[in-house]
């Protein structure tokens, strides 16, 4: 067992390889652009990346993830226009998650698929790409790589309170080691609220690299659910951004549930810029075999009287690696600030390595802030007692670890996702 807190990276002193010629090659995949508004975004952009490598151990947000299968791969565009055959098979994937929502869009291999999308609900608008499109997310290498890669991206406008959710499918459909690089943005308005639900699923063979970038603006007195969840094929690469920007008294749900790809990064960017927001957040990364899971998050709050609480789990099983670093930020002017963060991991392997790092940087004298981690194996006492009660040993280990799991998924909505999701944990922790 490997469990490493806050330690000094064993990588520090690696030479800084060449690898400009990386983004190199990844920016001659660039499609042709069908947004004109975001030529300036995908300039800026371009001109940043020139400057820039693909991470190393060096850097201290990537010294634990090892992006050398992202290294390994010399990828291609993908195809377009779709095949038919293609778009059927998606079809079919999605009438086996169907349920009642606003509105259902779908991305095949990174382009928009008007046949399979549709809008049920008149309080959802989809609008051209505003020219905010790149003002909440950070610049680093890879929104960066994504601004510079998108095709086409997709904005939503939630005017009013809308009870059905609304799901967005993206989907890696073909074999070749491709690059995609889906770009969402989301703006709930003022009162309104909203449940959003992002899949990032796979075809059988996928080997896609997925560099997906969500932005939302929740506006004062708004709420919303946002349910991500990243469920695609053992052989894929997947790193997501999701930047959220909060008014006054808005509420921001999110959960992230991690299930596949040989490679996965989520990085989380919360800024509450006005007073009285609050700020939940659940992820739960599941990682067998050889998978590597990383989940990042940075909350910084600009005002007074906001509330943040986090909890990430995280199950590693086999020789997998799982990285958790989470930030909150509260300045001098973010008085009275509720902030608190617990990771939990349970490795189910004596060669499972996990490093976790949460962090508080308080500037601010009046808050209550709170943060914690730890990291343990299925207790023997635990175990031993469900024996007594007569199971046998593999079936108290899958209960305790089915209760660990199912707990981050007991406040999410709608009944029949939580469901999907809980039969996917199980099968996945199988």
């Amino acid at each position: 067992m490997t469990i490493t807190v806050v330690a000094n990276s064993d990588q520090a002193d690696l030479p800084l390889v060449p690898v400009q010629n990386e983004l190199e090659h990844l920016l001659a995949l660039a499609p042709a652009f069908q947004e004109p508004t975001l030529s300036a975004l995908r300039q800026a952009a371009i001109a940043r990346l020139r400057e820039q490598h693909l991470p190393t151990p060096r850097e201290e947000d990537w010294r634990f993830t090892d992006l050398s299968r992202l290294r390994s791969r010399s990828f291609q565009a993908p195809i377009a226009p779709l095949a038919p055959e293609i778009v059927a098979e998606v079809r079919h994937l999605l009438c086996e998650r169907a349920f009642a929502t606003a509105a259902q869009l779908v991305f095949i291999d990174g382009h928009y698929c008007a046949e399979l999308s549709r809008f049920s609900s008149d309080r959802l608008q989809k609008i051209p790409p505003p020219q905010a499109v790149g003002s909440i997310v950070t610049p680093e290498v890879f929104s960066d790589l994504n601004a510079a890669l998108l095709a086409e991206a997709i904005a939503l406008r939630v005017e009013y309170p809308i009870a059905d959710p609304i799901e967005i499918f993206y989907v890696s459909s073909r074999q070749q080691q491709s690059v995609v690089a889906p770009r969402l943005w989301v703006e709930v308005a003022a009162n309104a609220e909203a449940t959003l639900i992002e899949r990032f699923v796979s075809l059988t063979g996928d080997q896609q690299f997925t560099n997906g970038v969500t932005e939302i603006q929740i506006a004062a007195n708004a709420r919303l659910n946002h349910v991500r969840i990243q469920h695609q094929s053992p052989t894929a690469l997947h790193i997501g951004y999701t930047a959220i920007r909060q008014d006054r008294n808005s509420r921001y749900r999110g959960h992230a549930i991690d299930l596949g790809s040989s490679l996965s990064r989520h990085h989380w960017q919360i800024q509450a810029i006005a007073a009285a927001t609050t700020t939940n957040l659940k992820s739960l990364a599941i990682g067998m075999n050889d998978q590597i899971v990383d989940t990042h998050s940075v909350v910084l709050f600009q005002a007074p009287h906001s509330r943040s609480e986090q909890v990430h789990k995280c199950i590693l099983g086999d020789r997998a690696h799982g990285i958790f670093n989470g930030k909150v930020i509260v300045p001098q002017q973010a008085q009275l600030t509720d902030a608190s963060q617990l990771n939990r991991t349970l490795l189910l392997s004596d060669k499972a390595r996990v490093d976790t790092k949460p962090q508080l940087e308080i500037v601010a004298d009046n808050v209550k802030c709170s943060h914690g981690a730890t990291v343990s194996q299925l207790a023997a006492e635990d175990i031993f007692y469900l024996r007594s009660r007569g199971l046998d040993e593999q079936q108290a280990r899958d209960l305790l670890v089915k209760a660990f799991a199912l707990e981050q998924l007991a406040d999410l909505n709608p009944e029949p996702l939580r469901q999907e999701l809980e039969e996917a944990l199980l099968a996945a922790l199988h």
